[in-house]
């Protein structure tokens, strides 16, 4: 027989195992039902999916004197991407996007000859009439159209504000992030070339009839379409704002209109010789969007 402070200690053991059986059964219990409490929450959270296309105005801006810089006029291009819409409340959304964009830029007129325009034997023959090599930072001048087209994987995060049921007015406002994937600048024309900005220093050339000894170079064809994607920043981050308008087909699905503005915040050029111009646009989509949970 067991003595009895052996007994109480056994009738101890005995409660505290009990107790800690039933606490382990009340926490299972209970992380479960956070668990379901936690995938309801989930699955009554709304999520679409949207795809879109659209017309890009992109636009190429510089608030300096810079010579390659200046006076660029817009340029159209394409704009297409996906959208998810995660609603939050009735008024408020949270839409991140993955879009392919064109950028740009288009200057046609008298304007600067970047250096890998140029051929080599212009360089070689500069010395010979007491002229200075041509660089970047010292160009020739001449008359032709250039355009500046610039691609980009961009993908925005955007706050969107939406009021209304069947036809639904909303506002949407973000930050975006840009990967470059591809830029070009396209020359065309042909034109005599001048060492000064004013067009009226023509560069000359020995002349083969001997006299006069010097006459003006012949004009010159600028055809070329020039990879200058290692002359700028592979990344760059900007703002977007934009209003727009959707209209309910069914249940889970609509159709949307939006307009939106970009603009970078960072400078797209890596050297200041060629400037520091930010790429903005105003795109103009028709969407499809479709509610999945």
């Amino acid at each position: 027989m067991l003595p009895n402070s052996q007994k109480l200690t056994k009738m101890k053991n005995y409660q505290l195992s009990i107790i800690l059986i039933l606490f382990f059964f009340c926490s299972i219990t209970s992380i479960k039902a956070q668990e379901e409490e936690t995938t309801d929450e989930i699955q009554e959270t709304p999520l679409k999916i949207g795809i879109k296309a659209g017309y890009s105005l992109g636009k190429l801006s510089s608030n300096t004197d810079n010579i390659y810089t200046q006076d660029y006029e817009s340029t159209s291009g394409i704009d297409v991407g996906v959208t998810f819409e995660f609603k939050i409340t009735d008024l408020i959304s949270v839409q991140p996007e993955i879009n392919f964009t064109q950028r740009g830029g288009e200057r046609n007129g008298f304007q600067p000859v970047t250096s890998n325009e140029l051929s080599d034997q212009l360089n070689q023959f500069l010395p010979f009439i007491n002229m200075p090599l041509v660089t970047d930072s010292n160009p020739l001048y001449a008359t032709f159209d250039s355009e500046s087209e610039l691609k980009y994987l961009e993908i925005p995060v955007l706050a969107k504000f939406g009021w209304g049921d069947d036809f639904r007015v909303f506002a949407e406002v973000g930050p975006y992030l840009g990967i470059l994937l591809s830029a070009n600048q396209i020359t065309s024309g042909t034109s005599q070339f001048f060492f000064d900005a004013d067009g009226l220093n023509p560069v000359i050339v020995p002349n083969p009839a001997g006299t006069p000894p010097f006459v003006g170079l012949p004009a010159q064809s600028l055809e070329a379409k020039t990879d200058t994607k290692d002359d700028l920043k592979r990344v760059n981050f900007g703002g977007i704002v934009g209003l727009g308008i959707s209209k309910t087909i069914t249940d889970k699905s609509e159709l949307f209109l939006d307009a939106r503005a970009a603009y970078s915040f960072n400078a797209i050029q890596h050297q200041e010789v060629f400037g520091q111009s930010h790429i903005g646009g105003v795109v103009f989509s028709l969407g499809y969007a479709y509610q999945i949970r």
